[in-house]
């Protein structure tokens, strides 16, 4: 073989025409950015038991936030019984925004409140502005990391493969944490059980082991702990913790409970519905006062979430996914008519808009202008939240306000239509602003750490209604926050005047059109319900008692809006699972006698009598933890170590009590350290090393090899190392890279090497003496490449990429020499000599756009499109310039069921050395139907005038251009495959047509089997079937049956493959 063609055949494998050539590169080269848009200067606030991570901006929210994780330690290891060996990681994010662009876990979306992972037991969460609500994220993913402790014993990082085996289930975890973090009582999983009891819908154990996506294990797996609790006494919550790791889920509770998982749930199931079945006789359906105007059977749709009346009430702006078939799976903002329920228009579309990444689905509410002709309302883009107006007749976006916060939600028009008010978010802290509609005059309107939500401008223009917990109780020094209530800031005067006799949470506050009332949603009475105050006579009314709630997605979530000229109120509603959305006409006609708060027995925890014998217990409880805490004199103990104050009783654990016990004394914060962060790495993957020794014809050597990947605390700091060892030390295959994450641009820098071998075939020469020589040729390539590579997301969809390459590509040849004798058997040892070739140094650049919004199916995309343009030159000992086009769209024809995918792929080469990369066209990815056996080189098809064999194969060329088309559509989806784990399995019909050339080769694009490859290149065309299993999410198996049209003498055929599909 010519040593022009063995380069070229180490190209094709080194190169292939950049990612066409590469089974993983078909996907790895697209993808959604994770876009750092601040960067953040983190700073460390150490305490006794954290590592508190914050950024200047949050620093006053983050001392809180620090002193709030001391004394919710020394509640959960009360609890459970358990004390931590070493400090553990917070990172504080001053808002949603901000904590999107954590590069840890990177967006998780607007559902998730806080995370921990299991690695490193590190905490993640943003502050929203609302201390009772951090406390309630904080101490839920406090538990989640005693929980990973317990496992790993103390030493982050351990007991991982022991907590698979164990695999505890959701409503074990969540469930758990919410119930120690929230106490036995909250309204809403109280209105969640409510609503399944009621509809026959409570699940057992067993249920809620096998439909965690059905039965919300935050919902349900609460009051469950609650009852467990309740009987067998807080205590046996870390009992049955400690017990876990070693014994797993079920022997863990027949032990410290004596009763099956099976035989608990039953019991559990059952005290539900004696507790919560009685309550219907005395509530209503809200048919008895309301018309239905949002719901699945009038609008289409499932969820109806934050309503917005216009002021005239003829249309209603709402929260709603649409027609699954459509495509309209996710929640975006639609506009609606009020009085017939129908939709009229979709105004955002955010799933698929840069601009509009989130729409605010729990905290926000859009608004109507006074003339009904603007809507206000706040979504995530850019980084930020931002304040938007919408002309309604025209659905268009007219202004797009950026300011300086860090988070805007809930606006709401002044009533001479000139200015907005709306809740902001700076640092972590909210307060109440108000613009200009031009965007001008910021101006901030409360200045305190409470939260300060929802606000609602009076119909008079003097007044501002809004939430708030800066309320009876309400201590900030001992960081004790009650629930929200509502109360009016006086424009004029700019006083706050909370609003009397406020019992429970309330929340979105409504003004009457008169300015003389105020509608809100409280849960005094154990469930969601709409209340009145009446301004004149200082008097609450109840106007609904329902069965269901009057709730959304959070117990914060805005559910009601009241339009001023029609007295009319809108309120989403939960009953059966289902949010819809119900109308009332004049609201105040059910106003009946003042509301009187019942008078309730003080017990922490009415449904339990264990909670009565041990009632005797929580005033010692309560003397213990006001002086057991963090402090003693000026320096800090542990706080499982309690002072010496003389005999006393022994305390129980009351998870009420701790919950409340928000008196308690907390640590002093000039015992903190605070510091600069600096970069430590750690480990995240350590592949088991392996080591060996062999010894085969070809000599002596030893094998094995290692990877490591280690990254820092905020995961912006990445390094890689991986070495494998095949024979000899110079031959080894390593890698060394470092990315930083940091910035908006986003890079990595590495070295690495990678030997490739070619076989070159095998001789036999006489010795001389009788005998034989066997000579078998491998020639070896040694790729050795320092290389930069840069991304700067534009958005989440697109981005641009450079980079650029220094390689070393080092040929040599091996020669192994066996002697033999006359009838073959060897005489000696094989010898072995390595004959220095030549090596190619050059420099690569390359600059790519690239875009991805795709979702994806079980297999593939099956919506959005995604595409890369990109250029590749390459000068020094090679030279040449690639172009590189792919386009692929994915239409869903029926959404989820029937998607029409198409590519077009264009990938040429040109320049002096561009031929020798040799671009295969053949691989199952590409066009399918074709392979080595394809097409016969021969004399007639290859005249001697050809000088390069490889001219004339045409699957080979310097220059690819190829489309698919495919018809992808599902046979088995795992909703239909019942209790059995059957993969899903999807089909395609699909038509691929493409051609690959070299320079100087004449291209016609018509099927043509009869011309000549080393001068003319035709079309390549095939049809056929395929079937793609996804196999658990660890692989996705490929089947294709494909019919070539331009194979002389081939028939159909099945090609197998591991490739994912385009």
């Amino acid at each position: 073989m010519s040593l022009r063609i063995v380069w070229r055949t180490a190209l094709v494998t080194l190169f292939a025409g950049g990612a066409l050539a590469s089974k993983a590169a078909g996907q790895d080269y697209f993808g959604q950015n994770q876009v750092q848009y601040k960067d953040f200067d983190w700073q460390v606030i150490e305490t006794e038991h954290f590592l508190v991570h914050y950024y200047p901006s949050e620093r006053v929210a983050a001392m809180q936030g620090a002193r709030m994780a001391e004394r919710d330690y020394a509640r959960l290891s009360h609890i459970l019984g358990h004390q931590f060996r070493e400090k553990k990681p917070i990172l504080f994010f001053a808002s949603r925004a901000d904590f999107g662009q954590n590069n840890v876990t990177g967006d998780l979306g607007e559902g998730t409140g806080g995370v921990t992972d299991l690695l490193r037991h590190r905490m993640l969460m943003p502050f929203t502005g609302d201390y009772r609500g951090l406390e309630h994220v904080l101490t839920h993913e406090m538990t989640h990391e005693f929980q990973y402790d317990i496992f790993a014993r103390g030493r982050a990082g351990g007991g991982i493969a022991q907590f698979a085996q164990v695999n505890p289930p959701l409503w074990f975890m969540e469930g758990m944490a919410e119930y120690l973090s929230l106490g036995p009582d909250y309204a809403r999983s109280s209105t969640v059980m409510r609503d399944a009891a009621i509809n026959g819908d409570l699940p057992t154990i067993v249920k809620m082991n096998e439909r965690p996506d059905r039965y919300d294990p935050y919902r349900y797996g609460q009051p469950l702990w609650a009852y467990i609790a309740g009987r067998f006494g807080d205590e046996i919550i870390g009992a049955i913790m400690a017990d876990v790791p070693s014994m797993g889920i079920e022997r863990a509770f027949k032990r410290e409970t004596g009763e099956s998982l099976e035989d608990l749930g039953d019991e559990w199931k059952e005290a539900m519905q004696v507790k919560y079945l009685p309550q219907v006789s005395t509530l209503q359906r809200p048919r008895s006062f309301a018309k239905p105007l949002l719901s699945q059977k009038i609008s289409g749709g499932q969820v109806f979430l934050a309503p917005a009346l216009s002021p005239d009430g003829n249309y209603i702006a709402f929260l709603s996914n649409g027609s699954f078939i459509k495509g309209q799976v996710f929640i975006d903002l639609w506009l609606g008519d009020a009085h017939t329920g129908k939709r009229i228009a979709r105004l955002v579309k955010s799933t698929f808009d840069p601009n509009y990444q989130e729409i605010g689905i729990l905290y926000s509410q859009s608004s109507f202008s006074p003339d009904g002709k603007t809507l206000a309302f706040s979504a995530l883009g850019g980084g930020k939240e931002i304040l938007y107006l919408l002309d309604v007749k025209r659905r268009k976006r007219i202004a797009k306000i950026e300011l300086d916060l860090d988070g805007i939600v809930g606006p709401s028009w002044s009533p001479d239509g000139k200015h907005l008010v709306f809740t902001g978010n700076k640092g972590g802290i909210t307060d109440l602003y108000t613009i200009d509609a031009d965007g001008k005059n910021l101006t901030q309107l409360t200045h305190d750490q409470f939260a300060d939500e929802q606000p609602q401008w009076s119909p008079d223009g003097s007044m501002i209604a809004f939430a708030t917990d800066q309320s009876p109780g309400a201590d900030l020094a001992n960081l004790h926050f009650p629930h929200w209530q509502i109360a009016i800031y006086h424009v004029d005067g700019g006083n706050v005047e909370l609003i009397p006799g406020q019992d429970g949470l309330n929340i979105n506050p409504a003004w009457a059109p008169d300015s003389k009332s105020i509608a809100f949603v409280s849960d005094r009475t154990g469930g969601q319900n709409i209340f009145l105050y009446d301004l004149t006579d200082k008097q609450h009314y109840q106007l609904t008692n329902v069965v269901g709630g009057v709730i959304s997605l959070t117990e914060f979530s805005p559910a009601i809006t009241w339009s001023q000229a029609t007295d009319r109120l809108a309120f989403t509603y939960l009953e059966n699972g289902e949010y819809t959305v119900w109308t009332l006409d004049n609201p105040r006609s059910l106003k009946r006698q003042p509301f009187v708060a019942a008078m309730r027995t003080m017990a922490l925890r009415a449904d339990s009598a264990a909670a009565a014998k041990r009632a005797h217990a929580d005033s010692a409880l309560l003397d213990t933890l006001s002086y057991s805490y963090y402090k003693s004199g000026t320096t800090f103990r542990t706080s499982s170590t309690l002072a010496d104050s003389g005999p006393h009783r022994e305390a129980r654990v009351n998870v009420a009590a701790l919950v409340d016990s928000g008196f308690v004394t907390l640590p002093d914060t000039n015992q903190f350290k605070e510091y600069k962060y600096h970069v430590r790495f750690s480990p995240d993957f350590v592949a088991r090393p392996t080591v060996g020794y062999s010894r085969d014809n070809f000599g002596n050597g030893v094998f094995g090899g290692t990877a490591i990947s280690l990254s820092d605390m905020t995961g912006n700091n990445h390094l890689a190392f991986a070495l494998s060892i095949n024979g000899r030390l110079k031959d080894a295959q390593g890698l060394a890279a470092y990315t930083n994450l940091a910035h908006r641009l986003q890079y990595s820098v590495g070295y690495s090497q990678s030997p490739f071998y070619f076989g070159q075939g095998t001789q036999f020469f006489a010795d001389g003496n009788g005998g034989f020589i066997e000579q078998s040729v491998i020639a070896r390539y040694l790729n050795r490449e320092a290389f930069a590579v840069g991304i700067y997301p534009l958005n989440r969809f697109t981005r641009f990429e450079l980079g650029l390459t220094l390689a070393d590509l080092e040929r040599s040849f091996l020669i192994f020499s066996t002697p033999l004798n006359s009838i073959g058997q060897q005489t000696d040892q094989t010898n072995q000599q390595e004959v220095n070739g030549t090596r190619k140094v050059y420099l690569e650049p390359n600059l790519s756009l690239v875009s991805d919004n795709t979702l994806f199916g079980y297999t593939g995309p099956i919506y959005g499109r995604r595409y890369r343009f990109g250029v590749t030159p390459a000068v020094g000992q090679f030279r040449w310039i690639g172009l590189l086009a792919d386009y692929r769209r994915y239409d869903a024809l029926l959404f989820s069921y029937l998607t029409l995918a198409t590519r077009v792929t264009a990938n040429l080469s040109y320049g002096r050395d561009a031929d020798s990369l040799q671009k295969y066209i053949g691989y199952s990815d590409l066009i399918r139907g074709y392979d080595q056996q394809s097409f016969v080189i021969t004399n007639d098809n290859c005249p001697a005038s050809v000088q390069i064999v490889q001219r004339c194969n045409r699957l080979l060329g310097s220059k690819v251009a190829f489309a698919n088309v495919e018809l992808r559509f599902p046979i088995i989806r795992p909703s239909i495959s019942g209790t059995i784990p059957i993969p899903p399995i999807e089909g395609a019909f699909f038509y691929d047509a493409g051609t690959t050339w070299f320079s100087g080769q004449k291209v016609e694009f018509k099927t043509d089997s009869q011309d000549n490859p080393g001068e003319v290149r035709s079309l390549l065309t095939s049809y056929g079937v395929g079937v793609r299993i996804n196999l658990f999410n660890y692989v996705i198996l490929r089947w294709d049956y494909a019919i070539p049209r331009n194979s002389p003498g081939r028939h159909g055929f099945w090609q197998f493959s591991l490739y994912p599909t385009f």
